[in-house]
């Protein structure tokens, strides 16, 4: 059975204050005592908590992400463009969202 990834909620449990805490940790460390930083920082690590940047990339209007989308994933002309595309958006810290259409133009025209 594959092991459920930990939420906030898991971190919050485990440090014993709320979810909104957590994230307030995660966003900006000074808004929390530097006590129960420690205490966050820990359970992050314990739990092996990754935080999920998908819903911030899609709720802000400034996301710094760049969608690319490719007739295919497994043609190496396209590989070498994304590694490109990677280069230059890594070195400006742009995050690089990725779907491929598999040569179908009504995929194309969907995504």
């Amino acid at each position: 059975m594959k092991k459920k990834r930990p939420v906030l909620q898991d971190v919050a449990d485990r440090v014993g204050v709320t979810k909104m805490t957590v994230s307030r940790f995660l966003r900006n460390p000074e808004q929390v005592s530097v006590a129960l930083r420690g205490k966050i920082a820990a359970a992050l690590d314990e739990l092996g908590y990754i935080p999920n940047r998908a819903p911030d990339i899609l709720s802000n209007a400034t996301s710094r992400a760049i969608g690319v989308l490719l007739p295919s994933l497994t043609n190496q002309v396209f590989a070498e463009v994304l590694r490109g595309i990677e280069s230059v958006t890594d070195a400006h810290g742009y995050q690089t969202m990725l779907a491929h259409y598999g040569y179908k133009p009504e995929m194309e025209q969907e995504r």
